[in-house]
């Protein structure tokens, strides 16, 4: 049995690039409650997104448990091809867009079906790396929405608004093939 447990990061600084967005110091304080939370969980590895706040969510825990942090390619969809936040208003917009068609990118972006086969992938190459492990995986929102839609039936707009920041979801696959999902936080 191979156990991921993935962690929208939690609160992130709202300016700058996308990519380079670190926490803020409410986010810092609940990157330190990951480690109370994880204190009695066994980890083998933890993986996060090459993004500074979902690298920094899980710093801590791997600070405490001794282990580095790999990046993997749990990256928050790309919505267009620069590196800047996009507005509150511009992003609702283009999420109703790409809940209405699961292909629509704008240009230089990613569509959701690109970005949550992209996390599907990393998923597979992780249970064929540490069968019978348990990993940590830090991602983003709309990532984690999609793959839990994928695994749940459950649609990712409804994961998305439900879901606070930091976020903890437990999914658990069988020798069997069959895959379990609870929420822990």
């Amino acid at each position: 049995m191979r156990t991921l447990y993935f962690i929208r990061h939690c609160e992130s600084i709202k300016t700058g690039s996308d990519r380079g967005r670190g926490l803020t110091d409410a986010g810092q304080e609940q990157a330190q409650e990951l480690v109370a939370f994880f204190k009695e969980i066994p980890i083998d590895a933890i993986y996060s997104s090459p993004m500074r706040r979902a690298i920094d969510s899980v710093r801590p825990l791997a600070e405490q448990r001794g282990l580095p942090i790999y990046e993997a390619a749990f990256q928050e969809r790309c919505f267009q091809e620069t590196d800047e936040r996009l507005s509150p208003k511009r992003l609702e917009e283009l999420l109703k867009r790409s809940f209405q068609n699961d292909d629509y990118a704008q240009k230089g972006g990613e569509s959701n079906q690109i970005a949550r086969n992209r996390a599907l992938v990393a998923i597979d190459q992780l249970r064929k790396t540490h069968p019978h492990h348990r990993l940590v995986v830090a991602t983003h929102g709309l990532v984690l929405a999609l793959v839990l839609e994928h695994y749940t039936g459950r649609s990712a707009n409804e994961w998305l608004g439900a879901m606070g920041s930091p976020a903890i979801h437990q999914l658990t696959f069988d020798a069997g093939g069959k895959t379990s999902h609870e929420q822990l936080l």
